[in-house]
């Protein structure tokens, strides 16, 4: 799903009509047509309007709300290096992939515009791509797709792939923690080393049940069965 599928979704189930929206957030119905389709991007400026109308208990789960749009914020503020990476990776060119390791933002808002040969060359990368980056970005990728085939697959990759699975522990614990990737990096190797252990170990078993990144929740279990003796359980 997209995020402007999303936003419309949300926008549908608190009961409110496209006319409506646009009054509200002083868009042009057109244009919020035209982001709800796919046919313009969701910019962050946007989803802070949608979530200013729709407003704490429109969509009956606080907490799902706050997440659904923390994630579309989080998509369109990447939303434009995305889709420049998406059509390299569609027009089977892995480089910009094989570089830097892409961020969780870039993964998620990628991994949105994903289709089937996409999909595809994502897979073959991961499985047999000779650069520990481009299998970890495509790993990254692949765990944000929806669907319970691909996460098996970035399971299994993280499980028997030590560099992809060192290199996106590292960036899990960053992100959960707030730390810096050198600090990080050290601690994914050695969880003895977290200060506050039942404090980090709330914020794994967060992460441990999120829907939005396959490869997190797999990093996050296992450092949740590494931090287990720290606190007593």
């Amino acid at each position: 799903m997209t995020v402007g599928e999303a936003l419309r979704a949300a926008r549908n189930a608190a009961g409110i009509s496209l006319c409506v929206m646009a009054t509200r957030t002083h868009y042009s119905k057109p244009y919020l047509s035209m982001v709800e389709t796919g046919k313009r991007a969701a910019t962050t400026e946007v989803v802070r309007a949608y979530e200013r109308v729709l407003g704490i208990g429109q969509l009956g789960d606080e907490v799902n709300r706050r997440n659904f749009f923390k994630v579309a914020r989080i998509i369109a503020a990447n939303t434009s290096i995305a889709t420049e990476m998406a059509a390299s990776i569609a027009g089977n060119d892995s480089g910009p992939l094989a570089v830097v390791q892409t961020t969780h933002g870039t993964d998620l808002a990628i991994a949105t515009l994903a289709d089937r040969g996409t999909v595809g060359h994502l897979r073959r990368w991961l499985d047999d791509g000779d650069n520990p980056v481009l299998r970890v970005n495509a790993a990254g990728i692949l765990a944000k797709v929806p669907g319970q085939v691909e996460a098996s697959h970035v399971a299994t990759a993280l499980s028997r792939d030590a560099e992809v699975r060192g290199r996106y522990m590292t960036a899990v614990v960053a992100r959960v923690c707030g730390l810096d990737w050198s600090v990080a990096a050290q601690l994914a190797q050695d969880s003895a080393g977290f200060p506050q252990p039942v404090l980090v170990a709330q914020r794994f078993a967060r992460e441990a049940v999120s829907d939005r990144d396959a490869g997190a929740r797999w990093c996050a279990a296992a450092m949740l069965q590494e931090l287990s003796p720290l606190i007593g359980r």
